[in-house]
């Protein structure tokens, strides 16, 4: 058939077993996508109703580019196109069907994280909790984990060990009762009202059963206890369910996936037919090879091998940096063609000959190959810095992966340096991110204190009761008075509530006493101090990923404070606030097509590119040291570098560090296990300077 002679053997047959469960186990760059749109347009060919099929994904954009991807196929042969979308997106249109059945109205709302995170603090705050002692952020952590496993407020409440968990067991049902009262549903509850809608009223069930007769799902890895629950029903009874997704490739299990859905497929549905596409349409043999070799040693996984008919291409680059600095800057070297570090370093052969006394200085020293080779690096420097302003380097071959978002502030600097043009997918750059800008505006106060703008920023972040209009009249009356918000609180400020009022007192007192401790202290201890005397250290530390995160990213400014460690009080504050305005101001950044690209593993899973430089590949970074003493943790640390190394079509760089300061802390870490189960044949290992150690 014309439709499927884009198809090899494997992929062909997958795409035309159409009854009864099967499994598609999909290696890394095999080519899922093409094979599951044509498996769907070959189902409409062959007479099957478009509107009995049903695909589902996990993202919009994967749903859209399916969607385009049948309607080119299905040209001229069908005006019906199956529908396609999330399973969030799904279960909107069915229960704005049918949500009435459930007490609710037809024209429920739908929540979004904001309003969730209001809605929690006011459960917190009816309930008689403080909600800087009881963060909306984790209590909500805590609730939408529940709700992913099928755990209701009820059941909760009755499993809740700790102190934190009983005050979330509360909030959790009186959150729900809030959700019902406002007719309106979280994100969770999409998915779980549609369970809840089908378990009470199977008639309902048996209509979608009837409506959805064969039912595929990509990314099926990547499913949680409710999206697995949701599916087992919908196909039980006609049993035409085909999947596609590959456990190799499980990095979400902190989002709820649980990877044991697809390991238990052939068993959760009897009769499987499992089918393997294993050969590699996009990297070299050699990148191939290497990725097999990473992820056979984890234990639990189904059984297939990648192969590729590419040639073996280049080998596998390992290298090591003295430090993360050394390591930015040789992977902005290699991009723009400049020599590494290594490359630049000189031998001792470029010691001053004395001709002849008549001989200048000046010319002797011209003379030495060592001034002639850094005349040489300088001219190349010129020639790169002007091809990089003409658009000539093509910098959108690049991507750059990393473990923890924090691992970006080096690179981010060194890209600065360079000139290089860079964009961050899934993130936002090191000095624009809220807690970063948060910290440094305290530290600006604390250097001038008549930084009305920080002022404005913080007076009430973490949440003190000080509202904007309250702080619009409170610096009105300071600068009216000439007065300083530690001053002007201790005086009756005119139109202030007496709570605005006693909130910028105690704020003001704290503040007092930071100032006075300060004047001893270098820029890292006065880091420290702030974060916990203002209470922001607390309100970030909730119990959240989130949260967590965003705490290892105000660490990392200790990084940058370390050189200014001999300075004591707001002499250190200006130098080092005098050295972070000379990156932090990114604006003129190039955000074209044409910038290297930034981004997590996390991030990077369905993308590709012609070369990849994964950094930081240390024990206790990648693998993360959160994995160490969990064996399930260390398999998904594996998977996860499985995903970073079979981005890569081409080239494939792995680097290192001798020692490694983040989070303010010097480590000396040893090389990540997963570089040792690369074959050395595979590899050529170089360091990018000498004498590392």
């Amino acid at each position: 058939m014309a439709l499927l002679d884009a198809l090899n053997d494997k992929q062909r047959k997958a795409a035309t077993i159409i009854d009864g469960p099967v499994l598609i186990l999909a290696g890394a760059g095999s080519g899922k996508t093409m094979t599951l749109t044509h498996r769907i347009a070959y189902m409409v060919e062959k007479g099957i109703p478009a509107q009995n099929i049903l695909a589902v994904t996990f993202t919009n954009k994967a749903a859209k580019e399916m969607s385009e991807r049948v309607r080119r196929l299905l040209r001229g042969r069908s005006l019906i196109i199956p529908i396609m979308g999330t399973f969030h997106s799904v279960c909107v249109k069915i229960l704005r069907r049918e949500i009435e059945n459930l007490g609710y109205k037809r024209s429920f709302v739908i929540f979004d994280s904001s309003d969730q995170q209001t809605l929690i603090k006011k459960a917190i705050k009816d309930l008689g909790y403080d909600t800087k002692k009881v963060s909306p952020n984790g209590v909500h952590g805590i609730i939408s984990r529940n709700k992913n496993h099928m755990i209701t407020a009820e059941g909760f409440s009755e499993m809740a060990g700790s102190f934190i968990e009983e005050i979330a067991a509360k909030v959790f049902i009186k959150y729900d009762a809030e959700l019902k009262e406002h007719n309106a549903l979280d994100f969770d509850d999409l998915l779980l009202k549609t369970v809840e809608l089908w378990t009470k009223h199977p008639d309902i069930l048996k209509k979608y059963q009837n409506a959805f007769r064969y039912v595929l799902v990509d990314e099926y890895q990547d499913t949680n206890q409710v999206q697995y629950t949701l599916l087992k029903m919908l196909t039980a009874e006609h049993r035409n369910l085909c999947v596609v997704g590959d456990d190799w490739q499980s990095i979400y299990a902190f989002r709820g996936a649980n990877v044991q859905n697809i390991l238990n497929f052939e068993k959760d549905f009897k009769d499987t037919r499992v089918i393997l596409l294993e050969q590699n349409y996009r990297s070299t043999g050699n990148i191939v090879a290497a990725s097999n070799h990473i992820i056979r040693k984890k234990q639990k996984q189904k059984d297939k091998k990648l192969w590729t008919i590419e040639a073996a291409g280049e080998k596998i680059g390992v290298f090591q940096a003295r430090d993360e600095k050394d390591e930015a800057d040789w992977v902005a070297r290699k991009m723009i063609g400049l020599p590494t570090a290594a490359e630049e370093s000189l031998p001792d052969d470029g010691e001053l000959t004395y001709v002849s006394e008549e001989t200048s200085i000046l010319d002797r020293v011209m003379n030495t190959k060592s001034f002639q080779d850094r005349r040489a690096v300088q001219k190349m420097s010129e020639d790169v810095a002007r091809k990089i302003r003409s658009g000539e380097i093509n910098f959108a071959q690049y991507v750059i992966l990393y473990r923890t978002n924090a691992q970006s502030r080096a690179v981010e600097e060194t890209m600065i340096h360079h000139g290089i043009p860079y964009k961050l997918i899934g993130g936002i750059r090191f000095y624009e991110r809220r807690e970063i800008k948060d910290m440094l505006a305290y530290l600006r106060i604390l250097a001038n204190p008549n930084d009305w703008v920080s002022m404005e920023r913080i007076v009430n972040v973490p949440p003190r009761g000080i509202g904007a209009r309250s702080w619009l009249k409170i610096e009105q009356f300071c600068r009216e008075q000439g007065l300083l918000f530690t001053e002007a609180a201790k005086r009756e400020i005119p139109g202030v509530m007496t709570k605005s009022w006693l909130a910028l007192k105690e704020f003001a007192e704290d503040w007092e006493d930071v100032m006075v401790k300060a004047e001893t202290l270098n820029p890292v201890e006065i880091l420290d101090m702030v974060a916990k005397l203002t209470g922001y250290k607390d309100m970030l530390i909730d119990g959240s990923e989130e949260g967590e995160m965003r705490w290892e990213n105000i660490q990392e400014l200790k990084t940058v404070m370390g050189k200014f460690s001999g300075k004591t009080g707001v002499e250190g504050l200006l130098a080092f606030l005098e050295e972070t305005s000379l990156v932090a101001d990114t604006d003129d950044i190039d955000e074209t097509t044409n910038a290297v690209t930034m981004m997590t593993v996390h991030a990077a899973k369905g993308l590709e590119f012609p070369e990849v430089f994964v950094i930081g590949c240390e024990e206790g970074l990648f693998p993360h040291s959160r994995s160490l003493l969990s064996p399930e943790e260390m398999e998904e640390e594996r998977r996860l570098f499985y995903v970073a190394v079979t981005r890569a079509k081409k080239r494939l760089h792995l680097l290192f560090t001798a020692q490694r300061t983040i989070y303010g802390a010097t480590q000396v870490n040893e090389p990540s296990r997963f570089l040792a189960d690369i074959p050395e044949q595979l590899k050529h290992e170089k360091q990018t300077a000498k004498n590392l150690w």
